[in-house]
């Protein structure tokens, strides 16, 4: 099932395409946030515990996103081109580059969990809990990894449906599994936030190994061969050297939200509960915005793909306007209702009051998110992610500074920690737009991919 998206009018063939991206990505976060839920119920020392957990968490999701972000470049070029025995040398080298990233950083996980929660300010209740939700999830990462690597190659050619069928049979079997194995209900042992891990790991499997039978089939317009498959590095190199941008701007993030989570914490378990329920409820919020960054940036590589400069940039603004628009609506609901959502996760009255005044603050920020996300998705797209990485560090130095200057030296306490992190994404907004109206991110020969994307399979491939 595969779509051109250097054909076609841009409005609809863009909304066409994105919303089941956008679909998908609600449906990611329903994985959290059923967790989130059921584990609520046990109690706010457990929903610290997997606050603690979820910025080592997003070092995983950095590693992925980046493998993800590279995969998507090159083979949407090589699809613009239609170049297809470049599209499937480039598919077998991410597949191949996911599983080895899965299983180290998997192993790492494990191993440097128990100091990270410990500097993360996990006292002596919250580390137990915190290692029993992540033991699990490391130790399955691989096939969230698979899983995201499987996803962008389907987007690469125009493919966004199938991804998002796939994920829905996932998140049900892990919303029906979550009660049983958390609470012990019927035959099944109460295994709390163990069983809450063990049906996400088991949900990112069922994901993975449908969208690999659809890639694997007769309708897929990627043909992978890893049965004959041997690594090349020119592939390899060109693949990370697009992703480790990426990886690392989403690894700094989560150095950033660590530093951020330090502040925090100074304030007790109940400002870590409440923090990571509205980290997961803005999260929720900016998916379509997100999605849309996602969308645009399959759009510009197979335009670039097929040197269609001009359709990339229109596609990029009209995508901004659309995430505009979906960050608006967000915004504005999340504040009018911020006492409700907190009392759906947890029934603390301290929790529920730090997680209102966030949910009134921190939305601000996503009417900027709305603008630059998309900006960044067709930096993405064109292989300029370097420029991803230099407005983050913009981004991360604003909100760590003045989340120390205001809730500390000033004393505005957490009030300033939710400042900061408005006042950041006014800052990163302001780089990306001057970065995007520059169009260097257009210009051949600056960046990661190379001037000609047919020429690829003579020096990258082995069919």
């Amino acid at each position: 099932m595969q779509q051109d998206l250097t054909q076609g009018g841009i409005g609809r063939t863009l909304v066409v395409f994105s919303m089941p991206i956008v679909a998908g990505m609600l449906l990611q976060t329903a994985f959290t946030l059923v967790d989130t839920f059921f584990i609520g119920m046990l109690g706010y020392f457990e929903l610290a515990a997997i606050s603690i957990a979820f910025p080592l968490f997003f070092v995983f999701i950095a590693i992925s996103s980046g493998l993800d972000i590279g995969a998507n470049a090159l083979v949407s070029q090589a699809v613009g081109a239609k170049d297809y025995k470049t599209a499937n040398n480039f598919s077998e080298h991410a597949v191949f580059l996911a599983a080895v990233f899965g299983i180290v950083t998997g192993g790492l996980g494990i191993v440097f969990a128990p100091a990270v929660f410990t500097f993360l300010g996990a006292d002596a209740t919250v580390l137990p809990l915190a290692m029993q939700y992540a033991v699990p999830i490391f130790a399955g990462v691989i096939f969230s990894f698979l899983w995201g690597i499987s996803d962008a190659i389907l987007r690469s050619q125009g493919n966004s449906k199938t991804s998002l069928q796939n994920l829905a049979i996932a998140v049900v079997l892990n919303a029906v599994l979550d009660p049983f194995l958390i609470f012990g209900i019927g035959p099944f042992p109460r295994l709390g936030l163990f069983g809450a891990a063990i049906t996400t790991v088991f949900a990112d499997f069922v994901a993975a190994l449908l969208n690999f039978l659809y890639i694997y089939g007769p309708k897929s317009g990627i043909t992978l061969a890893l049965r004959d498959f041997r690594p090349n590095l020119n592939c390899v190199s060109r693949m990370i050297k697009i992703g480790l941008p990426t990886s690392i701007s989403q690894t700094l993030s989560s150095i950033g939200f660590m530093a951020l989570m330090v502040f925090v914490s100074v304030f007790g378990p109940a400002a870590i509960a409440a923090y990571g329920v509205g980290m997961r409820i803005n999260s929720l919020a900016v998916l379509p915005i997100y999605g849309m960054e996602v969308a645009v940036a399959s759009f510009v590589g197979q335009n670039i793909g097929a040197k269609n400069a001009g359709r990339a940039k229109k596609v990029t603004l009209l995508g901004a306007k659309m995430s505009f628009a979906f960050a608006l609506l967000g915004a504005i609901a999340i504040m009018l209702f911020s006492e409700q959502i907190m009392q759906v996760f947890t029934s603390d009255p301290q929790v529920i009051s730090i997680g209102k005044q966030y949910l009134t603050v921190v939305p601000f920020a996503f009417l900027f998110y709305g603008f630059y996300f998309v900006l960044q998705g067709a930096f993405e797209g064109a292989g300029k992610t370097v420029f991803d990485l230099a407005t983050n560090i913009v981004y991360w130095i604003t909100a760590v500074a003045l989340a120390f200057v205001l809730s500390d030296i000033v004393g505005l306490g957490l009030l300033g920690i939710w400042i900061a992190i408005v006042a950041a994404a006014v800052v990163e907004s302001i780089a990306v737009t001057i970065i995007f109206c520059s169009g260097v991110w257009l210009k051949p020969g600056k960046g990661n991919i190379p001037r000609d994307v047919e020429n690829t399979p003579k020096k990258c491939g082995n069919n």
